[in-house]
């Protein structure tokens, strides 16, 4: 052979080499999207029907990205480090649940309830946490007596829920509108509220830990004429 075959030969092999290692990749990342497919409508399978099920199973670690699992009760679940990215949750009930590391970021909570839920790192940023309001409901979010330390609220649109005697250490809050809320008791240490986009017509009775450098001047002062004595 010449040199220009040898030449055309290797390139022959490369290209085939190359078209090999594609063809590879492509096979594997479709198969990637398959199992991941089948992950998330097993793990949709058993967390919808998680309620009617005994015993209990963990829901730890599942992915329930953008299921939806509106109305279902999930009471002292365990769905530590569960992904509910974009999942929809009208009605649903989390109370005394292990939230810890969830991912809610861009869910829809619409009348939900997580009290005393530990939610501690858990991520709602881009959510939109809000009451129940049709002419049959209308009922608060309650997140009363829940942990959410070092939780992540940013860009999150909170309006009618109850952080009654909620622990929000070291919450960030960046970002957020908060409208309508109601914080009573609840222990605000670390909180910087400066940097949330909107807060208006909340209730700040008997709060814990709260800073006035920790609020813009107009929510410190409703906060201080709530709390007069």
């Amino acid at each position: 052979m010449s040199n220009a075959d040898w030449f055309k030969a290797g390139i022959d092999l490369l290209a085939a080499i190359i078209s090999g290692v594609f063809v590879g990749l492509a096979i594997y990342w479709l198969d990637e999207r398959r199992a991941k497919r089948e992950r998330r409508l097993s793990d949709y399978r058993i967390a919808s029907n998680w309620k009617n099920v005994e015993p209990k199973v963990s829901l730890r670690d599942f992915d329930l990205t953008k299921t939806n699992l509106s109305g279902h009760k999930f009471r002292r679940a365990n769905l530590e480090s569960t992904i509910l990215f974009g999942t929809i949750l009208w009605g649903s009930n989390f109370e005394g649940a292990n939230l810890r590391h969830c991912d809610f970021r861009k869910s829809r909570m619409v009348g939900s309830k997580l009290a005393s839920a530990i939610a501690v790192g858990a991520n709602f940023s881009g959510a939109i946490i809000k009451k129940n309001i049709d002419p049959e409901n209308n009922f608060w979010s309650d997140f009363s007596n829940i942990s959410l330390k070092g939780a992540k609220l940013v860009g999150t649109r909170i309006n009618g829920v109850r952080f009654a005697n909620a622990s929000l250490r070291g919450a960030d809050f960046r970002g957020a509108i908060i409208l309508d809320c109601d914080f009573t008791g609840a222990d605000l240490n670390d909180v910087n509220w400066k940097k949330a986009k909107r807060i208006e017509n909340c209730i700040w009775k008997d709060i814990k830990f709260a800073k006035a450098e920790n609020f813009p001047p107009n929510v410190w002062k409703e906060i201080q004429e709530q709390n007069a004595i």
